[in-house]
């Protein structure tokens, strides 16, 4: 398909072939929007191109494409790889075992970048226990909880920027679509230096204030429990990219020194795991005090409610 409105990728790494058909049904469900889809394997000890080609073949579906490396790089090159593949205006980033929420998923996440001309939309999640033998939703605080500034009507940059990089209320990654050429910018901004975490990406987005626009509907459902944000055995690997990225935003320009500042003490003092660190630097911005305090006395949840029969469709039920 030459140039469909979004390009799927799926990045796979010694995946489930079960869970990656699964996830590959709930692409192939969605309609309103061309879309293509594209595989892109980080180098997995068992390559499953004859199984996904065959698996394509059976369900009648032509459009995709198989970025297959011969070696493990690591999610950020491998996003890279299914990028540079890619041809659609927007890209959807998703791993297998993970769905997308419903037929019209990739139709409300394009009509509201196109609506707003925003490069970044995200919209809202349903969580499911990916351990468990049947289909069971966990209800756990939705991000980001601070909503109204990604609003249409009511759209504040700084705050988007404040919320992302000094509140730690950042936007999912699993939950958003985005231009093609603002995605690949930003990944090649932290190539070399950002291993495991391709949606640190978005936080150099919100620091030079590319728009991103909710999407008011739950977009993707997330299983939880094995992932790479969900394993404790990721943790060090997690941290060490998330200071990378910091170091990075800390080395770009900026014309706003104010906030700078600000954030510079967050990586240092609010980020640093320090308790006596912590409680200084709040006391030095109790503004920030008080919207952590607002967001835990007044959590927002991801959804609970699912379509059954578009379930049963995913699960080959």
């Amino acid at each position: 398909m030459a140039n469909p409105d979004i390009s799927v990728i799926v990045l796979t790494y010694n995946a489930d072939l079960n869970d990656l058909k699964k996830t590959l049904r709930s692409i192939m469900l969605q309609k309103g929007v061309s879309y293509e889809i594209v595989i892109a394997d980080d180098g997995s000890s068992d390559n499953l191109s004859d199984e996904i080609s065959a698996f394509f073949e059976t369900s009648g579906f032509e459009d995709y494409v198989l970025a297959m490396s011969p070696e493990n790089h690591g999610t950020v090159i491998n996003v890279i790889s299914g990028v540079e593949k890619a041809s659609g205006r927007y890209v959807k980033l998703i791993s297998p075992g993970d769905y997308l929420y419903d037929e019209d998923s990739l139709k409300k996440l394009f009509d509201c970048a196109a609506k707003n001309d925003a490069p970044l939309v995200f919209g809202d999640i349903l969580i499911f226990d990916s351990n468990a033998e049947e289909f069971t939703v966990i209800k756990k605080w939705a991000y980001p909880q601070i909503v109204k500034c990604y609003s249409e009507d009511s759209y504040d940059p700084e705050a988007v920027r404040l919320n992302n990089l000094v509140v730690a209320d950042n936007v999912h990654g699993v939950s958003t679509l985005i231009e093609h050429v603002v995605l690949l910018k930003y990944l090649k901004m932290i190539e070399g230096k950002v291993i495991y975490c391709e949606d640190l990406s978005y936080r150099l987005m919100a620091y030079e204030g590319v728009k991103m626009i909710r999407c008011p509907y739950p977009v993707v459902m997330y299983g939880y429990g094995e992932g790479i944000s969900t394993s404790g055995k990721w943790e060090e690997r997690l941290r060490n990219d998330t200071r990378a990225a910091n170091e990075l935003m800390l080395s770009m320009p900026c014309s706003d020194e104010k906030f700078k500042e600000l954030m510079r003490q967050a990586f240092e003092e609010r980020f640093s795991g320090d308790r006596k660190k912590m409680k200084a630097f709040f006391a030095k911005h109790p503004d920030l005090l008080l919207k952590k305090l607002k967001m835990e006395r007044s959590p927002r949840y991801t959804a609970t409610e699912y379509n059954e029969a578009f379930v049963s469709q995913i699960l080959g039920a």
